[in-house]
């Protein structure tokens, strides 16, 4: 298991905390149906933001004690 700084820990929690669950973008899909889809920020683009795995994105944000209030 990574072993992760106190200090990236704690800018994990900070961007997650600012982020969560804003308004990303506005994407059209369907063959046969035209749908209008708005995405939200997740916990996987946390995980692409920080070049980390999304399940290491996880134990950081729920695993370890909570560090930003």
């Amino acid at each position: 298991m990574t072993k992760f700084h106190e200090s990236f820990i704690f800018a994990v929690q900070k961007y997650w905390e600012d982020n969560k669950g804003k308004f990303k973008h506005t994407e059209k899909s369907g063959v046969h149906r035209k749908v209008t889809v708005d995405k939200k920020f997740g916990l996987q683009d946390l995980a692409d933001h920080f070049n980390i795995t999304e399940s290491q994105a996880r134990r950081i944000l729920y695993v370890k004690k909570k560090m930003v209030k």
